[in-house]
């Protein structure tokens, strides 16, 4: 029986992608031993640092060269490494059901969340999701099975576009929510008040966690290619407009451009990875530069 939303994880694309892994930057939390930095201490194979030895340490943990040389117990740390926890908070709101292309931002959305969520369960990481608009529609924690990705695709494929959205409101929730630190990947158009944006991106980063932001924008939005006068309506709150758009086009590319720009600085100033995304370009290009951009800063 074919899976509900089993559409959106195309192995076109996924066979397009370069052989790398989604590692974490900061330290993760984790049950289970896996590839990451962990901000507990264990055994592992990479030291870290000594402190005093203490009445219950298992002797096995003693350096006993720095005895020799100091006459005084101390006990060998070591980091663990931890499974990687990532969240991938989708934009269902209804600007997200634009699209003048291929694919409407939804959609696009809908596919990059798929091929995120099996690269990372796929490493032998965890993946959830999380879709909302003012609300959190759906909640589905990380896990790391291949039952659990079918529950991701399900609900990406009973995804219907919500009302306006509120993207701080969700981000300061769901910040609240998710209490292990991880990866947290924001897929959104970003629609919003910036510095309501930010605040709430932010508030991730207070908590910890590895923050990505796939910043969604149709070509006609970006570019305002329209030649004819025409109505346009906002796709959240109903209102029509007609519009020269010869008239107009230069002052809205001045102001989209603002926009994007304050999202992406504001981004870099909180040391968030921002991705400008077009969504006639493919996937797998979105996808695999991001990868190697990542690999390469890691090395």
């Amino acid at each position: 029986m074919k899976i509900v939303g089993s559409h959106y994880l195309d192995p076109a694309v996924l066979a397009r992608l370069p052989n790398l892994e989604l590692a974490a930057r900061r330290l993760v939390d984790g049950a289970f031993v896996g590839y990451h930095k962990s901000p507990k201490f264990g055994y592992s194979v990479e030291f870290v640092d000594h402190r005093d030895y203490a009445r219950g340490d298992d002797s096995r943990s003693i350096d006993w060269k720095v005895w020799a040389r100091k006459d005084k117990f101390y006990v060998k740390r070591y980091e663990m490494e931890s499974q990687l926890k990532a969240t991938v908070l989708l934009d269902v709101s209804r600007s997200m059901d634009f699209g003048d292309g291929k694919l409407t931002k939804l959609a696009y959305g809908s596919y990059l969340a798929a091929s995120l969520c099996y690269l990372v369960i796929h490493q032998n990481d965890m993946a959830g999701l999380v879709t909302f608009d003012e609300k959190i529609r759906h909640f589905i924690p990380a896990r790391g099975s291949r039952a659990h990705l079918r529950a991701v695709l399900g609900a990406l494929g009973s995804v219907k576009p919500g009302p306006k959205t509120d993207v701080g409101r969700s981000c300061h929730h769901l910040a609240e929510t998710i209490t292990a630190r991880g990866m947290v990947i924001v897929i959104s158009d970003l629609l919003d008040e910036p510095e309501a944006v930010l605040s709430g991106l932010r508030h991730f980063q207070h908590k910890k966690h590895d923050v990505i932001v796939f910043h969604l924008l149709d070509d006609a939005e970006l570019d305002f290619g329209y030649d004819e006068l025409a109505n346009f309506r906002d796709l959240e709150g109903g209102a029509r407009v007609a519009v020269d758009p010869a008239t107009f086009r230069d002052q809205y590319r001045g102001r989209i451009g603002a926009f994007c720009d304050d999202i992406k600085e504001g981004c870099r100033k909180s040391s968030i990875d921002y991705v400008a995304v077009r969504t006639s370009t493919p996937i797998e290009k979105t996808l695999g530069d991001y990868l190697r951009f990542r690999a390469r800063r890691s090395v």
